[in-house]
């Protein structure tokens, strides 16, 4: 069980970095944000686990659901994290 939770740790972990750098992207080339909304979003990424899927969900994009579905990786490999340091996959 070590080993695919481990695999599947580091599968979410790279695809959670393509999925914040596609939202910072898409925070910085939406021209109907103004300055501050840019920056407020673009801060948000400090709390990714949250505000990425947030953004795609309600901040009104327009992503796919395709995106949407894949916005929540990050999460889903800080959870996998967590799980190791508690100790629930040995």
């Amino acid at each position: 069980m070590f080993a695919v939770a481990w695999a599947l740790f580091a599968i979410c972990a790279v695809a959670g970095f393509l999925v914040l750098a596609a939202y910072w992207l898409d925070v910085q080339d939406r021209p109907d944000l103004t300055f501050r909304a840019r920056l407020g979003w673009s801060l948000a990424i400090l709390a990714f686990p949250v505000s990425v899927p947030v953004y795609a969900f309600w901040g009104g994009p327009g992503w796919p659901p395709f995106l949407r579905a894949v916005s929540l990786v990050p999460s889903v490999a800080v959870v996998l994290l967590l799980a190791f340091f508690l100790g629930v996959f040995t």
